[in-house]
């Protein structure tokens, strides 16, 4: 399993952490879109189930249900920034096809 994280993204999930005051950041699948799934974040205090990947990078801890990690082996998890907003941006090189509007994908 690798997953890569830019210092800029880590830097922004530990603002978003201590800003939410939680403790970890829980990456998820969501079903939706034309194709399927799509990237979805939570920011949590507890570890529901021990049934997690655990990723560590500087200060912050990332957890990934097992079941999820076909999706975020080889990923790229950057942040976009332009004048108004900030974005995490998932860049997976496993995705087979993406939906025309950018909402969901398939692996």
């Amino acid at each position: 399993m690798k997953i890569n994280i830019s210092n800029e993204a880590n830097n922004f999930f530990n603002f978003l952490i201590k800003k939410k005051k939680k403790k970890y950041i829980q990456l998820n699948i969501k079903k939706t879109g034309c194709l399927g799934v799509k990237y979805n974040i939570e920011y949590i205090n507890n570890i529901i189930n021990n049934d997690n990947y655990i990723f560590k990078k500087k200060k912050i801890i990332i957890l990934i249900k097992k079941k999820n990690l076909l999706y975020y082996n080889n990923i790229k998890i950057d942040l976009i920034k332009n004048k108004f907003n900030k974005k995490i941006l998932f860049n997976n090189p496993n995705v087979k096809t993406k939906c025309k509007c950018g909402k969901s994908f398939n692996i």
